[in-house]
């Protein structure tokens, strides 16, 4: 078993590598997004969302290295978050987010 370039990787804390997971997690953060996002849109659940707890799901989106590799990722979940402190309507963050994951799939992240 070779070890060249394992050491070049970053670990998580359960030992798998930043490299294979990242784009995953990145897809999954920015579904989580959505998800908020939609059942605000829906009324759905007893829970009050609040645009706080929107604007924190797309920052921790933000957060991931994964959305500056791969083009546009960045710019649209920036004007998610714009559109979250703006006030706009549900459906148009729902729309920007769905850009942000729709670009990270075609950049083979996710």
């Amino acid at each position: 078993m070779s070890s060249s370039g394992r050491g070049s990787r970053k670990r998580t804390h359960n030992g798998g590598s930043v490299a294979g997971r990242e784009p995953h997690v990145a897809a999954d953060r920015i579904r989580r997004a959505i998800a908020l996002v939609n059942s605000l849109a829906d009324e759905a659940g007893d829970e009050e969302l609040t645009p706080s707890e929107i604007a924190e799901a797309i920052r921790d989106c933000l957060e991931l290295d994964e959305v500056d590799r791969v083009p546009n990722v960045r710019r649209y979940l920036g004007e998610a978050l714009d559109a979250v402190s703006d006030g706009m309507p549900a459906d148009f963050v729902a729309m920007t987010l769905y850009a942000a994951l729709g670009a990270l799939r075609e950049g083979g992240a996710g």
